[in-house]
């Protein structure tokens, strides 16, 4: 009987020292859980199970985004154009036929608006001086704009 009791009881110490170890490893890896690259030198890459952003603070109205509907839009109206394009099919995409004398069937239209190319203007000013006969040299002016050349010159 005294053998039972003492096998018994090492069979029965081996599971608690386990438990004991296991404990402790959990303990450890509770740890590390908790570290993070604000309470440690962990780079900020290595957070985990935190959320990306912040939630928002705003509340939800039940709305749809964008504009109301009903509402115009704000596409440019058509114009008169400057230059026109006709562009006609060549040949059926279905069958491959001939379109050249097939009944109209509709017109898409599309309008470009198309900027011209930016051009320098060069404007030469010329101020001409005159002399009188009481020999004063006189020069003309821009607009008043630039500072005269009426000063006489003898």
């Amino acid at each position: 009987m005294r053998s039972t009791i003492t096998r018994l009881s090492a069979e029965n110490a081996r599971p608690t020292e386990e438990n004991t170890q296991l404990r402790g490893r959990v303990a450890e890896l509770e740890r590390q859980l908790k570290m993070n690259s604000t309470n440690s030198s962990l780079p900020p890459s290595s957070d985990q199970m935190t959320r990306s952003r912040p939630k928002s603070l705003r509340q939800k109205t039940g709305r749809k985004p964008g504009k109301a509907a009903g509402e115009g839009g704000a596409a440019l109206a058509f114009k008169v154009p400057d230059v026109e394009h006709d562009w006609y099919p060549a040949s059926c995409r279905g069958c491959g036929a001939d379109l050249a004398d097939a009944a109209e069937a509709g017109v898409v239209r599309r309008q470009v608006y198309e900027l011209p190319e930016p051009t320098v203007t060069v404007t030469e000013h010329r101020m001409h001086k005159r002399r009188c006969p009481c020999g004063c040299v006189s020069g003309g002016t821009i607009g008043g704009n630039l500072p005269s050349l009426g000063r006489c010159w003898r």
